[in-house]
């Protein structure tokens, strides 16, 4: 259980699974609920290496859950279909699939969770089935996954989301709630210290820095993401996206380097960063509307080079 000393922040959710663990008393399902980004994932992985490995001297058992190879634990995200066959949405960024609808837990995903629990375990106790965002499921999953938890013996649920709100009810009160908060900005800056991408930013100010951390919103994990994407940018549109540009031709300049660098992921990122700058910054909302609707063309795959160039006109307009 030392590992829980590498979760910053999330006391009262280690607190009740350390009492768990030591009581030997496992609930059959638990519900990770907070943001995303402030240790859900993690902390599931070693609540789950203490249960199924109650030899803590062992490493093998933390490697092969890790690497998702471990025979008992079944880890289950959201997918999308992709001509007949289900992607996951890991595997989707990894594979630079843009999809027109967001991923979702569907019933094919529950029906192989239900076959995984029908089989005995190999090297533990008890089978474990981790959900991750759980409130992408739809009806007919939902209906199918309550069935299964009412119905399961042996097995382990940890459902993990950061919209409890959005799932059945009778879901939510079948599992033991383990509540996870947003991070100071103490906290988020003590993690992110200890990363590695903390390295890679010599030729980034400590105001952007800090921009960045607020931008996050108490999530250390989105905190990285955020210093990831904005590395990514190259040093010329970085210095253009600092600036006040006026001149049509060079906001038009702009829309082309916008969508030549980057991709779809990266652009709505990128209008999360304004619309955040916009509101932070000036208080405009008349500019977090315009990017609002300059996101709703991306994803209806509008040309992309013609909708900035719209939105950063009519920007300008606005200014």
């Amino acid at each position: 259980m030392d590992d829980f000393q590498n979760i910053f922040g999330q006391d009262l959710a280690i607190k009740i699974l350390k009492s768990a663990i030591s009581k030997e008393h496992i609930s059959h399902a638990y519900l990770f609920s907070g943001p995303e980004g402030v240790g859900r994932k993690k902390t599931a992985k070693i609540f789950i290496n203490s249960i199924l490995d109650k030899n803590q001297e062992k490493k093998s058992t933390k490697i092969k859950i890790n690497n998702n190879n471990h025979p008992d634990l079944l880890w289950v995200e959201p997918s999308y279909i992709v001509q007949g066959q289900s992607i996951s949405q890991t595997k989707a960024i990894l594979d630079g699939i843009s999809m027109k609808s967001p991923p979702q837990i569907r019933l094919n995903q529950i029906k192989e969770i239900i076959e995984f629990l029908g089989k005995k375990p190999f090297e533990s106790e008890r089978s474990i089935v981790i959900i991750e965002d759980i409130e992408r499921i739809n009806e007919s999953a939902a209906n199918a996954l309550l069935k299964t938890l009412e119905e399961t013996c042996t097995g382990l649920f940890i459902l993990i989301t950061q919209r409890p709100e959005k799932l059945l009810s009778t879901i939510r009160s079948r599992c033991q709630i383990v509540p996870f908060i947003r991070l100071n900005d103490n906290q988020v800056n003590k993690i992110i210290k200890k990363s590695e991408v903390i390295q890679e930013i010599d030729d980034i100010t400590s105001n952007k820095i800090q921009e960045l951390i607020d931008f996050s919103y108490g999530s250390p994990g989105r905190c990285i993401v955020n210093l990831q994407f904005w590395l990514s940018l190259s040093t010329s549109l970085r210095q253009k996206l600092e600036i006040q540009l006026n001149n049509p031709i060079e906001l038009l300049k702009l829309a082309k380097e916008i969508t030549d660098e980057l991709n779809i992921e990266q652009q709505l990122w990128l209008i999360d960063f304004q619309q955040n700058r916009a509101w932070i910054k000036e208080k405009n909302s008349n500019i977090v509307i315009q990017l609002e609707e300059l996101r709703k063309q991306l994803l209806k795959f509008v040309q992309p080079r013609l909708a900035w160039e719209v939105t950063l006109l009519e920007i300008n307009f606005l200014n």
